[in-house]
C-alpha cells in the first residue's frame, strides 16, 4: 500500500483537536476524540501492513514488533527521558513517587490500567500527570499484542474470512462498550476491550469488504460527511458526554469515511488534508502527541496555575518545535531503508532501556519520591497532598461506619469526595460521644435524587444514591447529613468545561432530595461547602517554603462569599423552605477578612478545594454541636 498524503492530513486533525482540547477545552470541548481518530487510522495501517506482509507469505512476528519498536520507541524514550529529569528537578517528594509509578506502567505498556484507578481523564486533576497522555500507547500496544496472531490464524485456518472474524470481535468489543459505559466508565475509556472496536473498524476498511468507490461524487459527499461527523464530535461534545460508548461511533464512523472516500478519485476532501502544511503536521503528530502534554503538564505544575493565553500559546510552539526536532532527529533516523540499528541490536537496547526506566521509577516509587532532596519545612507541606483519611479508598462508592461500633448507627453522612475530607473527623469525634454512624461518599456524586449529571468516570453515583437511600431505610436511620463540594453543581463551578449544567437543575435536584428525604419522614441537616482557595495549597505553599517566600495563598473572605455566594443562598433558602437546619463551614475556617489554609504548620487543604485531615479537624466543634442539636 503506497502512502497517502490524505491520511497524514487526517493525522493531523487529529492530533490537533487533541493538542487543543488539552490546552483550551473551551474552544474545543470534544477534542479528546482525536485519539479515536487515531485509533481507526492505526488499525487501517497495521490491518493493510499484516494482509500484505501475509499475502506476500513473509509474515514474522519478529519483524512486525521490530516495526512497531522502530515506530513508537525512539520517540517514547526521548520524552520519558525529558520528563523523568523534569519530575526531579519540579516534583514535590509524593509527586515524584506516583511518577515513578506511572513511569513503570508506561514502558510495561500497562500505564491505562493504572490511569484507569487513578485519575479520571476529564477531570483537572489529570494535568499533574505528565503520562497520562500514554494510555492511548498502552491500549495500542495491548491490542496489537494478539492482533497479528489472530490475523494469521484467521488466513490459516478460517480460509480468509477476515471480514467476518474482524466483524465479530468488532461488534462483541461496541456491544461490551456500550453496555458497561455507564456503571464502568473508567475502565470503557481507558482499557483495551472496549476500545478495540475502533482498531477493528479501521481493520474491516482495510481489507477491502466495502465495494471500491467509482464515482466522484461519492466520493465527495462521503469526504464531507466524515469530516462533518468529525467536527460535530469536536464542537458538539465536552467532558460531560458519555464517552465512549455508542458517542464514540461518531469521530470513529466519520474517520472511517475520510479513509473510505480518499480510495476512490481523490476527492476534495482528500486534496485538502493533503495540503503540504497539513501533511507536515501529519508526519510529526506521533511526536507532538507525545511532547505537547509533558510541556503543558510542567510548565502548570511549576506556574501552579491554568495559562494564561500568551503562554498558551508558547506551550503550541514549544511542543511543535520539540516535535519536529523529535521527528527529524529521533523518529527518522531508525525508520525506513537506511535505519540505524540491527534488529538484534534494537531488541537488546530496547530491553536495557526499559529496565533503566523500570530501575528508575522503582527507585522513586519505594523511596516515596526520594523526599530527602528537600528540607523537613517543604515536606511537611508537600505532605499535606495525601494528608487524608486511612479509610479513603475502600469507603469511597461504599458504605462505611464510622464512630462507635457498638450500637447501630444512627446518622448518615452523605455526599461527594467532600464528605471523605470530613469523614476522619467525624469518625473521631461521633467515638468520643460514643455515637455510631456511617459516610457514603463517591467522586462527583451530589446527594441530589434523579439528577443524572453529577455521574462520575470514577464510579456510579446512580448506585451510590440507590445505596445510600436502601441503607437508611434498611438500618432505620432518622438523621441525614448532606455535604458536597456545592458549587461544583451549579453555574458557579470554577471548571465550566467540566460540567455545564443551570443553576435551576441544581435548585431543582435540591428541593427535590429534601422534599422525598422528609417525606420519608427524615431529620435533615446541610452541611455547605469549605471555602476554595482554588490553588493548590499544599504545592504552593512547599514552593513558596523552598524558595523563602512568605505564605501568599490565604483566600479572602470577600473573594470566598462572591465565588460561592449565589449557591450558599440557594442552601439557605431551601433549608429555610424545608425546615432544615444548615451550617456554614466557613465560619469556622475564616475571621472577618480572611480563611485559614495552614494552622500549626500544616496544610489544611489537600488541593485546591478538600480539606485535609488536619483542615477538617478545625471543624469538630461545629460537628459536634449538629450532633447534639440533632438529638444524638
Amino acid at each position: 500500500m503506497g502512502r497517502r498524503p490524505d491520511i497524514d492530513g487526517l493525522r493531523a486533525v487529529a492530533v490537533s483537536t487533541v493538542v487543543l482540547y488539552h490546552i483550551g477545552p473551551r474552544y474545543v470541548p470534544g477534542g479528546f476524540v482525536g485519539v479515536d481518530i487515531f485509533f481507526v487510522i492505526s488499525g487501517y495501517l497495521i490491518t493493510a501492513l499484516l494482509l500484505e506482509d501475509i499475502r506476500k507469505e513473509r509474515f514474522s512476528i519478529g519483524y512486525f514488533y521490530e516495526r512497531r519498536i522502530r515506530r513508537i520507541l525512539p520517540a517514547l524514550f526521548a520524552v520519558l527521558l525529558t520528563s523523568s529529569i523534569a519530575a526531579w528537578i519540579t516534583f514535590f517528594p509524593i509527586a515524584t513517587r506516583d511518577y515513578g509509578l506511572s513511569l513503570m506502567a508506561t514502558v510495561s505498556f500497562w500505564s491505562n490500567e493504572l490511569f484507569r484507578s487513578q485519575v479520571n481523564y476529564f477531570h483537572p486533576a489529570g494535568t499533574t500527570f505528565p503520562l497520562l497522555h500514554t494510555w492511548s500507547l498502552a491500549v495500542e500496544e495491548q491490542f496489537y499484542i494478539f492482533y497479528p496472531l489472530f490475523l494469521f490464524l484467521v488466513s490459516r485456518y478460517l480460509r480468509k474470512r477476515y471480514a467476518v472474524a474482524i466483524g465479530c470481535v468488532m461488534l462483541a468489543s461496541f456491544a461490551w462498550s456500550v453496555w458497561r459505559i455507564v456503571p464502568d466508565a473508567q475502565a470503557i475509556f481507558y482499557l483495551a476491550p472496549g476500545r478495540a472496536w475502533e482498531l477493528m473498524l479501521g481493520g474491516l476498511l482495510a481489507i477491502g469488504v466495502i465495494p471500491a468507490l467509482r464515482r466522484p461524487a461519492a466520493a465527495h459527499a462521503l469526504g464531507f460527511l466524515g469530516l462533518g461527523l468529525i467536527g460535530y464530535s469536536v464542537f458538539a461534545f465536552s467532558s460531560s458526554t458519555l464517552f465512549p460508548g455508542v458517542n464514540a461511533l461518531f469521530p470513529c464512523v466519520g474517520a472511517a469515511l475520510v479513509i473510505y472516500s480518499g480510495t476512490a478519485a481523490q476527492p476534495v476532501t482528500a486534496w485538502a488534508l493533503s495540503a503540504r502544511p497539513i501533511v507536515f503536521v501529519g508526519l510529526i503528530s506521533y511526536s507532538l502527541y507525545l511532547w505537547h502534554w509533558i510541556i503543558l503538564v510542567f510548565t502548570e505544575y511549576y506556574l501552579t496555575r491554568p495559562l494564561s493565553r500568551f503562554e498558551a500559546v508558547a506551550v503550541i510552539v514549544a511542543s511543535l518545535l520539540a516535535a519536529t526536532l523529535s521527528w527529524r532527529f529521533v523518529e527518522n533516523p531508525f525508520r525506513g531503508r537506511g535505519a540505524i540499528c540491527t534488529r538484534s541490536a534494537l531488541f537488546a537496547g530496547t530491553a536495557l532501556i526499559v529496565l533503566l526506566f523500570a530501575a528508575g521509577g522503582a527507585l522513586a516509587y519505594f523511596t516515596n519520591g526520594l523526599p530527602n532532596r528537600y528540607s523537613s519545612a517543604v515536606q511537611t507541606m508537600a505532605a499535606g497532598a495525601v494528608d487524608s483519611w486511612s479509610r479513603w479508598d475502600r469507603c469511597k462508592f461504599n458504605i462505611c461506619r464510622v464512630g462507635s461500633q457498638a450500637d447501630d448507627a444512627s446518622f448518615i453522612l452523605w455526599g461527594d469526595s467532600h464528605v471523605g475530607s470530613l469523614a476522619p473527623m467525624v469518625d473521631r469525634e461521633a467515638f468520643a460521644l460514643n455515637r455510631s454512624g456511617v459516610v457514603a461518599f463517591g467522586y462527583g456524586c451530589a446527594p441530589l435524587l434523579q439528577v443524572k449529571y453529577s455521574d462520575s468516570g470514577f464510579g456510579d453515583c446512580s448506585k451510590l444514591r440507590s445505596t445510600a437511600l436502601d441503607y437508611i431505610a434498611k438500618h432505620h436511620i432518622e438523621n441525614v447529613f448532606l455535604h458536597a463540594r456545592w458549587g461544583l453543581y451549579t453555574d458557579e463551578n470554577p471548571f465550566d468545561d467540566l460540567r455545564k449544567k443551570k443553576f435551576a437543575e441544581f435548585e431543582w435536584g435540591l428541593r427535590s432530595t429534601l422534599g422525598e428525604l422528609q417525606r420519608r419522614k427524615l431529620n435533615v441537616a446541610i452541611i455547605a461547602s469549605v471555602p476554595e482557595p482554588r490553588v493548590d495549597v499544599p504545592m504552593v505553599l512547599a514552593r513558596h517554603s523552598l524558595s523563602g517566600l512568605p505564605e501568599t495563598v490565604a483566600p479572602l473572605l470577600s473573594d470566598i462569599m462572591r465565588n460561592q455566594g449565589h449557591t450558599l443562598e440557594a442552601l439557605r433558602r431551601a433549608a429555610d423552605e424545608y425546615s432544615v437546619r444548615i451550617v456554614y463551614p466557613h465560619r469556622v475556617l475564616c475571621d472577618t477578612s480572611t480563611c485559614l489554609v495552614t494552622k500549626d504548620g500544616w496544610p489544611l487543604y489537600m488541593d485546591e478545594s478538600h480539606l485535609s485531615t488536619h483542615g477538617a479537624m478545625i471543624l469538630a466543634p461545629m460537628f459536634t454541636k449538629l450532633l447534639r442539636e440533632s438529638g444524638l
